[in-house]
């Protein structure tokens, strides 16, 4: 049976693809990027095709360019596998109340229930809320304990860049039966290397017990790249090569990935969810295709919204829409609000409502080719309705999207279930999802992890 399914044409042609990625290997040749950490340096001297001069990296065209154009993908293209999925959060420095819609630190006890959701949901990456009854200098290693504590796949990946630090935190993991990972940001916008990030990656590279990685850069179009979203995307481009370069000099995973995020000149705040987001978010969904010769399947829920309200639902479900008909299919940043400073256990469930909205759309409509239209006009025009007639008998329930919290039910049936508000039912669907959450370290494990984090506690604190 044949469907329509909607897809969003490309915005550039090959040739515009082809453009801003020569103008930005003139940018890394011409510009380059800014490191002061000499064993950094060196690593990077020694792939060859690139120099130092007043303390910038620049990189040949040449071999740069090859370097890309070994990293493109040359295989069969890949099946357009429509399944939506979605997962995982930054962790917030605080916490929409269910109960008040206040928004204010959350507690360690809310940080371990919500820990517990993000376990009975089978997520990875960090907790989903931050604990923010604990002095400012211990937050990374309290959400480090409760991730260990209390789920299986949750820990690691947030800030810290002090190396004894590091060093009490692989051995909570230890303790756990876990490998600690450790994230660095060291490309920062406008093309430089962190030099302290990349400091605190030597101390570790190529130990056994920890996972090293180093992420990417944020530009943000008017504030650390430029404003024009072509100029914009060269930079993202030449940011994104060298980070690649980076990784590979260290002996580290790498990737192609790009940004570019909008800033906001009247509030000075990057922007999530906007029209220009998701307009800029094209370039870079093509960007990355042209690139890696993959298209880019991850993608994330966005919103500058401050709760689970009108404006956090118009901007997640647009953003979701536009980047699932852009071929997005994995959704990260659940329930997480004002870009990232906010979690909310009610958007996380309604965002689950938005996803099948979302996987409804770009399912497509099935259309059965054996069917003929005349006739099953006359049917339903001799019967008087098409409720009874066999196509529809038949094809109804696999047809139609039947909503379990944005049901579709009339005043009057809404009415007579007592009239139920969507965020209290969401917040009650997020309980019974904690409950549910079965997960304990066993009592020696969890022992020998309060050790390590009450001697860290001392460190930390003298």
């Amino acid at each position: 049976m044949p469907i329509w399914n909607p897809t969003l044409g490309p915005a550039w042609t090959e040739t515009d693809l082809e453009s801003v990625f020569e103008d930005a290997l003139r940018v890394l040749s011409e510009i380059g990027i800014a490191c002061e950490h000499q064993p950094t340096v060196e690593r990077m001297l020694a792939l060859g095709g690139i120099t130092y001069r007043a303390g910038r990296l620049r990189f040949a065209v040449e071999p740069t360019r090859e370097h890309v154009l070994s990293r493109r993908y040359a295989g069969a293209p890949e099946p357009d596998d429509r399944r939506l999925s979605m997962g995982g959060s930054w962790a917030a420095l605080a916490y929409c109340d269910p109960q008040t819609g206040i928004v204010r630190p959350g507690t360690t006890s809310e940080a371990i229930a919500m820990a517990r959701l993000w376990e009975a949901r089978g997520y990875g990456g960090v907790p989903p809320l931050q604990p923010g009854d604990v002095p400012p200098r211990l937050v990374t290693l309290a959400t480090e304990r409760i991730a260990l504590l209390h789920s299986s796949r949750l820990g690691g990946s947030m800030t810290v860049t002090d190396p004894e630090e590091v060093r009490y935190l692989i051995a909570m993991n230890l303790a756990a039966g876990r490998v600690y990972s450790l994230v660095e940001q060291v490309p920062i916008s406008p093309l430089r290397f962190d030099h302290l990030g990349l400091q605190t990656v030597f101390e570790f590279l190529g130990q056994p017990d920890v996972n090293v990685t180093i992420t990417g850069s944020i530009p943000m179009a008017g504030a650390t790249c430029p404003l024009d979203p072509r100029a914009a995307l060269v930079q993202s481009v030449a940011e994104a090569i060298g980070h690649d370069l980076l990784c590979r000099a260290l002996g580290l995973g790498g990737g192609l990935g790009l940004r570019v995020e909008p800033f906001d000149f009247q509030y000075s705040f990057i922007v999530f969810g906007s029209p220009e987001w998701c307009l800029y978010r094209a370039l870079v969904i093509q960007m990355h295709h042209f690139l890696t010769g993959r298209p880019l399947r991850s993608g994330m829920f966005r919103s500058v919204a401050k709760a689970p309200d009108a404006q956090a639902a118009t901007e997640r479900t647009a953003a979701v829409l536009w980047q699932a008909l852009l071929g997005i299919r994995s959704f990260g940043a659940v329930g997480q609000l004002s870009v990232d400073e906010i979690f909310s256990p009610q958007q996380a469930v309604i965002d689950q409502e938005i996803l099948a909205y979302v996987q409804r759309v770009i399912t497509g409509l099935p259309e059965d080719t054996a069917v003929d239209p005349v006739a099953l006009v006359a049917q339903g025009v001799e019967e008087g309705t098409f409720v009874g007639v066999e196509d529809t008998v038949r094809r109804f329930r696999d047809f139609y999207a039947f909503p379990d919290l944005f049901r579709h039910w009339n005043m009057g049936r809404w009415r007579g279930e007592g009239s139920r508000r969507i965020l209290d039912e969401a917040w009650a669907r997020a309980r019974d999802e904690i409950a549910s959450c079965t997960f304990a370290l066993t009592d020696h494990q969890a022992r020998e992890v309060d050790q390590v984090y009450a001697a860290a506690v001392e460190y930390l604190r003298g």
